[in-house]
């Protein structure tokens, strides 16, 4: 739900929400900047970057607020990232509460499935109990 000043094109907006949202997730569980042992970027390209696919996101039910600003004549508001800003750390706080009675306390982005397995055999095999994350490399710290 997002206040985006009067809507011009209703399907520009609605597009540009839900890129915002695949774009968050994707940050969240997916984009990963890596580097070999000699600082050389390994994933310069979409074969190695992982990007979601439409098949790969869920239905977004989207709604919005139209409140006109008044900064410009057309009352218009910027919704480019509208969808960006609260989703990457939406999905992080949802993994994390849902493994949190596990002892996981924190995962490094991206929430790749290897990084929440481990983080999850971390915090369960944590000496009393005690708290699991994960590092970049996807280790146990």
């Amino acid at each position: 739900m997002d206040d985006v000043g009067k809507v011009v094109n209703p399907l520009i907006v609605e597009g540009q929400v839900h890129g915002g949202l695949a774009q968050g997730i994707a940050q969240a569980l997916y984009e990963g900047a890596t580097y070999d042992e000699n600082g050389t970027l390994t994933t310069g390209t979409f074969a190695d970057y992982l990007l979601p696919s439409a098949a790969d996101l869920p239905h977004f039910d989207t709604d919005r607020t139209e409140t006109p600003a008044t900064t410009n004549p057309l009352g218009v508001k910027g919704v480019g990232e509208a969808g960006t800003i609260a989703s990457t750390p939406a999905v992080v706080n949802s993994v994390l509460d849902a493994t949190r009675h596990l002892g996981v306390s924190d995962i490094e982005m991206p929430l790749t499935p290897m990084r929440v397995w481990a983080a999850v055999h971390s915090g369960q095999s944590a000496a009393g109990g005690g708290l699991g994350s994960i590092d970049a490399s996807g280790g146990a710290r």
